[in-house]
């Protein structure tokens, strides 16, 4: 480390899948301002959080509250800038800004994505710790279901496969996250059901280690963590500006809020796609990769495992698209949902998305909804969102 970096503290617990997605971001913002970023796995009571700042003299933190269930530990970072992330709305920071994940709009795309499947019956699998985001994604599932004509049954977890036994079939089940979504594909396994025709599954975080390592594929939601890692840092560098320039500190608290990136589809939702098996493989790949500004039609056609010639040809004919104009599609989408659920500056947006020229991707986005980006932001914003600047 350097002697002339800043010491940023991440408060963050590296159990979780989504640790690096979220550290990335963090890191992408940090070099900018060339600080250091130390994570901090320990931090369960006043005194971890206590020892590590007096032993890293940090200008600033993030914490990462997901898996907490109190108030914000306010007395304990006190006047360092400090942002939460995930900390539980219904409890929130008296002193320090937050970063929330909108944990019900995120399930939403599950559920739609099982709703549009017209199950018999659906239910959800839970951590059984009533975390605010489990409550966010059952309530949102259990409104949703409710106006389709459906209730949903919340499964117990330690007798998963006599609870889905009883369920009327076809079922849709929804999980709290990807984990969960495993032990519902193991319980419909041993119960001998078929998957997605008896049983079908989406789940949340869209780890691919997990999802991919059952057949079939676990469908999942991809929360934007690189994504709010990277706000989380900038909101941060608002904190410590405005704590060095001497301005009083904003009341209440800035909240805003990150949403998902979309859908990855697999085999526990598909019911009958009549894609080629290469196509959707492909189709898969894309959805994952279409923001990386290094993809480009020999990595898609290397996933398909097939020449150039059928590759294309399978693909134009089962999606009524190119490859290329796939990718452009998907990180369109990417920048509708950025423009609408965050504050990331445009010029944060476009990079963001794949693109390294502005001009092309501002004029293809003119072309395409007839209003510049700025315009579209304002038009579409997420009132559950607040502006932090830089639009």
């Amino acid at each position: 480390m350097s002697a002339f970096m800043d010491v940023i503290l991440f408060f963050q617990s590296t159990t979780r899948a989504s640790w690096q997605r979220k550290l990335a971001g963090v890191h992408a913002f940090a070099q900018s301002r060339n600080w250091f970023v130390q994570v901090v796995e320990r931090y369960a009571t006043p005194a971890d959080i206590q020892l590590a700042l007096k032993s890293w003299n940090p200008i600033g933190c993030l914490v990462d509250r997901a898996m907490s269930t109190g108030k914000a530990p306010d007395a304990v970072f006190n006047k360092l800038p400090t942002v939460y992330l995930d900390q539980d709305s219904r409890k929130p920071s008296k002193k320090h800004s937050c970063l929330l994940h909108d944990s019900a709009a995120t399930a939403s795309l599950a559920i739609k994505e099982l709703l549009a499947l017209k199950c018999r019956s659906y239910a959800y699998v839970g951590t059984g710790k009533k975390l605010h985001w489990d409550d966010d994604r059952l309530d949102r599932f259990k409104k949703e279901a409710k106006s389709a004509g459906f209730c949903v049954t919340e499964l117990d977890r330690n007798d998963l496969v006599e609870d889905i036994r009883r369920l009327p079939k076809p079922c849709g089940i929804l999980a709290a996250s990807d984990y969960f979504a495993i032990e519902a594909h193991h319980a419909a396994t041993v119960g001998c059901f078929k998957i997605p025709e008896d049983i079908a599954i989406a789940g949340i975080d869209n780890n691919e280690q997990i999802c991919e390592m059952v057949s079939p594929g676990i469908t999942s939601v991809e929360p934007d963590f690189k994504g709010a890692g990277y706000r989380l840092a900038q909101m941060l560098a608002n904190e410590i500006d405005r704590t060095r320039s001497g301005a009083a500190r904003e009341t209440p608290p800035v909240i805003e809020r990150y949403g998902p990136i979309g859908i990855v589809r697999r085999g526990s939702t598909d019911t009958g796609s009549e894609q080629h098996p290469v196509v959707r493989r492909a189709v898969e790949y894309i959805r994952r990769h279409a923001c990386d500004d290094t993809i480009g039609l020999d990595d898609v056609i290397a996933e398909m495992r097939c020449s150039r010639r059928l590759a294309t040809f399978l693909f134009k004919k089962d999606t009524g698209r190119t490859i290329l104009n796939e990718i452009h599609e998907r990180r369109l989408e990417r920048i509708y949902e950025l423009l609408s659920h965050t504050s990331a500056p445009i010029a944060t947006v476009v990079s963001q998305c794949g693109y390294r020229s502005d001009a092309f991707i501002k004029k293809m986005f003119l072309k395409r909804t007839g209003m510049t980006m700025r315009d579209y932001r304002k038009k579409n914003q997420d009132p559950h969102f607040v502006l932090g600047g830089g639009s």
